[in-house]
């Protein structure tokens, strides 16, 4: 099963990982940001002022320290929701465009559209080689993750194949 804490740990690299979490800083909604800080603050015995007021890199070092523990799942969702639509969107689009499931800049724009198949997620891997494998892996998985149960059951079986040759990737 691929949450977003597994996501976070064993498909993101440390750079990834800063970027997926500085994506919540900037774009996530100022509820979803209070309550992290509030989480962040309480797990690490900080004052609430002092985090709010550290810049977006710091607070994401902090997010990460922190990212193993259950409480921050809902906003770790919503770190990688932001990365991919605003950080990976031509990612996105591409994988969208192989589907033909209609988007504007990566962003789904009907209400009805299939899932892709398992086998239709594994040629868009083949097809879309020009993008960094951890970067599909980490796509697929939140895709799985925040799309459903037909997404997921096309998606993460490709990314636990993915998974064992990124160690070195």
């Amino acid at each position: 099963m691929w949450n977003a804490r597994k996501i976070i740990k064993d498909l993101a690299d440390p750079e990834r990982r800063r970027r997926i979490l500085v994506a919540f800083w900037r774009f996530g909604d100022d509820t979803a940001k209070l309550i992290a800080i509030a989480q962040i603050a309480k797990a690490l015995h900080f004052r609430e002022e002092s985090i709010r007021k550290m810049p977006l890199e710091k607070k994401a070092d902090l997010f990460a320290s922190r990212a193993s523990a259950p409480e921050f799942e809902q906003a770790l969702d919503t770190a990688l929701m932001h990365y991919h639509t605003h950080e990976q969107n031509a990612l996105l689009a591409a994988f969208l465009d192989h589907w033909e499931i209609p988007h504007v800049n990566g962003s789904i724009e009907v209400e009805e559209y299939a899932a892709p198949s398992i086998d239709q997620v594994r040629d868009a891997v083949k097809s879309l080689d020009n993008f960094p494998p951890r970067d599909v892996a980490i796509y697929l998985a939140s895709a799985g993750l925040l799309m459903g149960d037909e997404w997921r059951a096309a998606t993460w079986p490709v990314v636990d194949e993915m998974a064992g040759s990124l160690s070195g990737v």
